[in-house]
């Protein structure tokens, strides 16, 4: 039911649904393995080449989980591929050396069966408690950097979901007999699921920040007056007709980063069309006219060395409580006007 809800979601990206279907997968075939290690485990002889091949599936694939559900929470695959490469390496070496003190009859694996079929956790079980435990930290450091990014969306829930997770994990390690891990994993499975989908229904899935229908919800439930700021990239239509698609998604993407990182200390930010990103700041005794200039030549440092890069205008109005939209915008607007004329100077 679950790959059936995934596949037929269109929020989320193919990235994170490959992601979140080869986790379902991975735990499908440990729980299925786990099963089988309990039915064989201690059973005739004759079932001894099953026990241990259930173990071994069991154990080399447990580390990946909490590797791929890390990371199905962001989209961007870039920025951990040298790491996921890195223990790729690792979880090869690791499962290789399974199977040489399995073929070796050592006891310095992570389990051992004996002749009589019997489980027990061998002498270098600690090297599985290792790969485990470096899982669990990637597992926790996507979690915390997907609060940071999101930190408006109930980002608490993201820890004590990883908490949760780390708690039933550790729980069956200190008491095996206590099934409870992949419980934990396929809980959190399908909470990261319906997190996500909730989540990208709110956000641009170009830029990530909020979108136009997250800004008239915060509109409909504002009771305090605001200020609303907005930033407008120049001549959009003209860059779409001189510059590929993947040129101007970029561009898009940079610009929204340096709007981000300026702004995001002074209220919500959106992306409210095409071209157009704002800012709600309830600070409203701000001097919006300066902080806007300061953007500005923010933004020309950031891309003096980008040729392609258009130039932004910004403008603000104060907005009350339930007033007309598209009032406040038109007085935006006027402001950006004035912007325009005067911008030139800001350079000098």
């Amino acid at each position: 039911m679950l790959f059936i809800l995934i596949e037929s979601n269109s929020v989320i990206s193919r990235f994170q649904k490959c992601n979140f279907m080869l986790t379902c997968s991975v735990v499908f075939v440990i729980c299925i393995m786990e099963v089988l290690t309990l039915i064989f485990d201690g059973a005739s002889v004759q079932w001894r080449f099953m026990h241990i091949a259930s173990n071994f599936f069991g154990f080399s694939l447990t580390p990946l989980v909490y590797l791929t559900l890390g990371n199905v929470l962001l989209p961007n695959f870039s920025l951990n591929r040298k790491f996921l490469f890195f223990f790729g390496g690792i979880w090869i070496l690791y499962s290789l050396w399974m199977l040489a003190m399995i073929f070796s009859g050592s006891k310095f694996g992570v389990f051992y069966v004996d002749e009589l079929n019997r489980y027990s956790r061998g002498k270098g079980f600690f090297v599985y408690a290792i790969l485990g435990a470096i899982g669990l930290i990637y597992f926790l450091v996507q979690n915390i950097i997907l609060s940071l990014r999101f930190w408006q969306n109930n980002c608490g829930i993201l820890l004590l979901n990883s908490i949760f997770v780390f708690i039933g994990v550790a729980v069956q390690i200190v008491r095996p007999d206590i099934q409870i891990t992949w419980l934990a994993v396929i809980i959190s499975i399908i909470f990261y699921f319906i997190y996500h989908v909730t989540l990208y229904q709110q956000f641009d899935s170009q830029t990530y920040l909020r979108n136009f229908n997250s800004f008239q919800k915060v509109l409909e439930a504002q009771k305090e007056d605001a200020v609303l700021i907005v930033v407008e990239i120049d001549n959009f239509e003209k860059l779409k007709l001189n510059y590929s698609r993947q040129k101007v998604d970029s561009l898009m993407i940079l610009i929204s980063r340096i709007f981000s990182r300026f702004y995001r200390k002074y209220g919500s930010l959106f992306k409210i069309g095409n071209e157009e990103f704002c800012v709600v700041s309830k600070d409203v005794e701000l001097d919006f006219d300066d902080l806007n200039r300061n953007f500005f030549m923010e933004f020309v440092k950031e891309c003096s060395e980008i040729d392609e890069m258009p130039l932004v205008s910004v403008g603000w109005a104060n907005i009350s409580p339930h007033q007309d939209i598209n009032k406040v915008l038109s007085l935006a607007d006027l402001k950006k006007r004035e912007f325009i004329r005067e911008r030139t100077s800001y350079l000098f």
